[in-house]
């Protein structure tokens, strides 16, 4: 499957994920980046309204339900708590991690992530994801890896190279990604001709569906034990709410989809994630968690 973007194509690779063809160079995304934040004050006004979304207190309660269901299944499986989040960003992670007992520790190559990081006393360090080599950092029992992947040159090896250097024998790794081309995205594709809103070139280098992930983990050497979608945001668009391209539809849609999961996480939240993991068999929902154990 070639499906043509700019100046890009995105094929279905030999490991058995979609990604942009021409892969792009190292040289070609610093260049992208310096544009994205093209001015100092663009950058913080970028990096000031992402904070402000994550301080939101409805949002803030969001994103404590999805730590928490991941740190709990870290806590059935790996009673030992030392982890490593990689791509830490702002730190919100951490934040749940050290609210619930981890030694976490978090690394991101932004500086300006960091800072907001370090002000909440959280403890970071400036790494290069696609490169980490070091040794000093020792090994944890728990890897995590959230919204990372699909900006990666090559995941395979950065997987793969975490396994050998950074994981405990017996350790778990949890990554999570969009859930790109599942079947809701699909048909509403071919329903309302959105030219395949989710291709976010060059920013997204790779697209996973729930067995392309999988597939990929299992690749890198590890044994898959759990896998959970989110919330199938677009079904909204099948029941003729079309947000792409409206910010005030998606917004609705994304306050309705927080509704949903509070008030599942209120009075039966284990149902909740029954619900998710069927999800995730069917290959539908916004993202994909995966959790998976060294082999």
């Amino acid at each position: 499957m070639n499906t043509k973007t700019s100046k890009y194509e995105v094929r279905l690779n030999q490991e058995g994920f979609f990604q942009l063809y021409p892969l792009p160079s190292d040289e070609e995304l610093e260049k992208f980046y310096k544009t994205f934040f093209s001015t100092e004050h663009q950058g913080q006004q970028i990096m000031d309204a992402s904070k402000e979304v994550q301080n939101q207190k409805s949002e803030k309660e969001f994103l404590a339900i999805q730590h928490h269901d991941i740190l709990s299944v870290l806590q059935e499986n790996s009673p030992k708590r030392k982890l490593l989040e990689i791509g830490c960003g702002f730190g919100s992670f951490l934040e749940s991690c050290q609210n619930e007992g981890f030694e976490a520790l978090g690394i991101d190559p932004a500086p300006e992530a960091l800072e907001n990081a370090k002000r909440n006393n959280l403890n970071v360090i400036q790494g290069n994801i696609e490169n980490l080599n070091n040794a000093s950092l020792g090994k944890f029992d728990s890897i995590v890896m959230l919204d990372v992947l699909e900006h990666l040159r090559n995941p395979l090896s950065v997987l793969e190279n975490i396994r050998e250097k950074f994981l405990k024998e017996k350790g778990i790794l949890v990554v999570r990604t969009p859930n790109e081309f599942n079947p809701f995205q699909v048909i509403a594709n071919r329903e309302y001709n959105l030219n395949q809103w989710w291709i976010n070139a060059p920013m997204h280098i790779n697209y996973f569906t729930v067995s392309h992930l999988v597939k990929l983990i299992e690749k890198a050497g590890f044994k898959v034990f759990l896998k959970e979608s989110t919330f199938p945001l677009e079904m909204f668009i099948l029941m003729g709410d079309q947000y792409v391209g409206n910010q005030d539809i998606g917004k609705t849609d994304h306050e309705r989809r927080i509704l949903f999961e509070k008030n599942m996480k209120k009075h039966n939240n284990d149902f909740k994630r029954k619900i998710f993991q069927n999800f995730a068999e069917l290959e539908i929902g916004r993202e994909i968690t995966v959790y998976a154990v060294k082999n």
